[in-house]
């Protein structure tokens, strides 16, 4: 008598283990953000931040993690948000959404500043990635491309493409961003609330879009644009 075997399915098992290697990621990231953020207070920095070779390699390092993790999961590139139909029109519609919302981001900030006083808000981080000189811009432009993408790659094509299928969505997006907005300790309170709330609105983008570009780009124009401003006003910040 002939006895069928059941073959096992392998892709179950690779899907749970990048998951589990995602949330052990996500926590190291957190665990080193936090380390960091007491350093700071100790320290003094005399380079610019974003431009250290050893933190851009680190950073490269990360990325080429998080897309092997994506790749070990076996799910589409379509499930990930990998994959862009029209490109053109994201990347526009993703510029024109980090204009809007870091114009948000001013409106809110200062008026918060002068409300809640001072303590709510820290520009260090910025104070410490704004380039010294004009020749340092080109290169901070770049500079910039490594951990946006390594943050969009994590908090969308990861936490929401890996886990949406066992997790509600709503709550899936609501916990990634309290993370994501804790990550982002050292501009103080205000930081960490602005932030959390930008990756509420990046995961619905991101779910509605189905597009990590679309996030990305807006994200990138979010932040260049802050140091774009801050550049505007340096005795702002050399007097905070």
């Amino acid at each position: 008598m002939e006895i069928g075997a059941e073959i096992f399915d392998w892709s179950w098992v690779w899907l749970n283990l990048a998951r589990l290697l995602t949330l052990l990621f996500t926590s190291f990231i957190a665990w080193m953000t936090y380390r960091s953020y007491l350093l700071i207070k100790t320290v003094t920095i005399e380079t610019n931040l974003l431009l250290s070779l050893p933190e851009s390699i680190v950073r490269l390092g990360m990325v080429s993690f998080c897309l092997f993790l994506a790749w070990l999961s076996g799910l589409s590139a379509e499930q990930l948000g990998l994959v862009v139909s029209d490109p053109w029109r994201t990347i526009g519609l993703g510029f024109a959404l980090g204009i809007v919302i870091q114009l948000g981001i001013n409106v809110v900030t200062l008026p918060a500043i002068r409300i809640f006083g001072r303590d709510i808000y820290s520009p260090w981080l910025i104070r410490n990635i704004l380039p010294r000189h004009s020749g340092e811009w080109p290169w901070l432009v770049l500079a910039f491309i490594p951990p946006v993408l390594m943050e969009e790659l994590l908090f969308r094509t990861l936490l929401i493409g890996l886990f949406q299928t066992i997790i509600p969505l709503p709550i899936l997006i609501l916990v990634t961003s309290i993370v994501f907005g804790l990550m982002h300790q050292p501009q103080g309170k205000l930081g960490m609330l602005i932030a959390g709330t930008i990756n509420i609105m990046f995961g619905m983008l991101f779910v509605w879009s189905g597009q990590l570009l679309l996030t990305f780009v807006a994200h990138y124009t979010i932040n260049l644009l802050q140091i774009v401003l801050a550049s505007r006003r340096p005795d702002w910040l050399e007097n905070y």
